[in-house]
């Protein structure tokens, strides 16, 4: 993974609270996110230079990211599944392309990139807006 990838994998699980809340679908969520965020903490320990073990990392972010846009509440779901379809692109971008051929995974990224530009920046804030709100423990839970 390149440093922007991780940066942009960091950046989406960053922003996504791990502690959960009260109902069923929410604490299935939260619990979702907070999976992803572990899995992401475990791909930074990935070295750059094993291609396999990259593309292993990649794939278990994106399949979590995509089990985070299936639980995703309605109202921000299309933003979920955004991040999920960006993570799934990256994830193609690797397999269809060689470690030893840079130039052409670089283009290949680049262009997952610019085809994102913008709206996954709107999607990591609406994502992390939601969360902070749904997953953070409430007042109350914190003095019990």
């Amino acid at each position: 993974m390149t440093g922007m990838q991780r940066g942009v994998a960091s950046l989406v699980v960053a922003v996504l609270v791990t502690a959960c809340s009260a109902t069923d679908q929410r604490t299935e969520f939260c619990e979702a996110v907070a999976q992803l965020d572990r899995i992401d903490a475990i791909s930074m320990e990935v070295s750059l230079s094993d291609d396999p073990s990259v593309r292993a990392a990649l794939a278990q972010t994106t399949a979590q990211a995509a089990r985070v846009a299936r639980m995703a509440p309605i109202e921000i779901r299309a933003d979920a599944e955004l991040i999920a379809t960006f993570l799934a692109a990256l994830t193609q971008a690797f397999k269809s392309t060689k470690f030893n051929e840079p130039l052409e995974r670089s283009a290949a990224i680049g262009a997952i990139q610019q085809q994102f530009e913008g709206a996954l920046a709107t999607s990591v804030s609406n994502i992390a807006n939601h969360t902070a709100k749904a997953c953070s423990p409430s007042p109350a839970r914190i003095n019990s």
